[in-house]
Parts: structure tokens; sequence; C-alpha cells
């Protein structure tokens, strides 16, 4: 057998470097990624000038969201501009990131516009509490900024399935500490749904037969329309 028949036969060929297309989707994305480290940055600062108190901030989902899309976006830009004057291919676990941080920040954008939008009554004061200052980055522009970046400008590379089950584990593991905190007494709230001890049992059972399995069910979605769309845009086919 001639020497290196094996190792050719079965190495995988290294990725190709994307049309010029890609790049250019590439850079908007650098640039909406920019944006919305930008916006958090401003946001967390407004958020800490109106209530300074670390304890009370670290039980909202919303500011946990926030903050991953945050880290994420900025790992994007840092890894994104090289890439841009490589091959214009990101490393995975940028592209996982950037999941987790959509898929959050989609949840948070959600449970504003459906749920505390019922619960609240009309008027400017309620508008105000979704929207107001610092939310108004939080609860809508970083989570439409996000998912338009991830769904049409971030193409590559193409994520796995395993990575849409591993991207609800940070909701998974905040559902569980607060659950139990609520459990045991020591924080109420501050989500309906975590109200394990006023809840009924089968209002519980509800929640969480439900919420983390519709998580899943937006990450699949997600991963699906980012492979149609952001992908194909890029030229990536592998």
């Amino acid at each position: 057998m001639p020497e290196g028949m094996f190792s050719h036969s079965y190495a995988k060929p290294a990725p190709s470097a994307l049309p010029t297309r890609g790049k250019v989707q590439l850079a908007l994305a650098i640039l909406a990624n920019l944006a919305i480290v930008i916006m958090e940055c401003i946001a967390f600062r407004l958020l800490w000038q109106d209530c300074p108190d670390l304890k009370a901030l670290s039980v909202f989902y919303t500011h946990w969201s926030n903050l991953i899309a945050l880290f994420a976006s900025l790992f994007f830009v840092l890894a994104g501009v090289p890439a841009l004057f490589r091959d214009g291919r990101m490393p995975h676990w940028v592209k996982f990131l950037r999941l987790i941080a959509t898929l959050q920040l989609y949840i948070t954008w959600l449970v504003v516009a459906v749920g505390f939008a019922a619960m609240l009554p009309t008027g400017t004061a309620s508008v105000g509490a979704m929207y107001g200052r610092s939310m108004f980055v939080m609860h809508l522009a970083a989570p439409i900024v996000s998912l338009i970046s991830f769904l049409f400008l971030e193409g590559t590379p193409r994520l796995s399935w395993a990575d849409t089950l591993f991207s609800v584990l940070p909701t998974l593991i905040y559902s569980i500490i607060l659950v139990t905190l609520n459990a045991k007494g020591i924080v109420d709230g501050p989500y309906d749904f975590l109200r394990v001890r006023a809840n009924p049992t089968w209002l519980n059972v509800v929640y969480g037969v439900t919420l983390i399995p519709a998580d899943c069910m937006v990450a699949v979605i997600g991963k699906v329309l980012n492979d149609w769309i952001a992908c194909r845009i890029a030229g990536d086919e592998m």
C-alpha cells in the first residue's frame, strides 16, 4: 500500500474559504454583534443606576440572558475579525454560544411580549416597566438584533442537533436553582411559574413538563432556520 493512502482515504478535507458573499455576510454579523455589545453595556449601566443591588438583580432571567448575550457577542466580534481576513469560517464554540444567547433573548422577549403584557394593565406606566430605560435593550432591541443576526448573518459553521439540546442547559440550570430557592422560601419568584409554594400542584406539573421541552423546540427551529437561511447565504454546503 503506498505511503499515506490510508490517511488520505479517511482524512476529512479541509473546508474551503467562503465566497465573497459569505465574507460580506460575516462582516455584517460582526457589526450586528458589536451593536449588541454596545447596547448591552449601556443597558447594564442604566440597570445598575436604577437598582444597585446585585442580589436583587441576580434572580432575574432577563439579566442573565442579556449578560450571556453580551459575552457571546463579544466573543463573536473578537473571533470574527480575524476570520474575516482568513477563510471567513467561525469557530464552532462561538456559534454555539450565539445559539444559547439568541435562544435566551428570544424567550425573554416572548415572556415579556405575551406573558407580562397580559398581566400588566394598559397604560404608559406599563409600557415603561416593560420597555423603559435598560429594558428597551434587554426586552426588545437586543432580542431583535440577535435573532436577525443569527438567522440571516451567522452562516458558519453549521450546528449539530446535540448543540440544540445542550443550548437549553443555562435555562434548565436557572430554573432548577430558582425553583429550589422558591421551595425553601428563600426567594419569591420573580416569575409566576417559579412560585412553587403558591402555585397548585397541577400547575407546577404543567410548567415542569412544558417549559423546557418548549425551549428545546425553539432551539431546534432556530437551528433549522439558520441552516436554511444564513448557511445557504454564506455558501456553506457542508
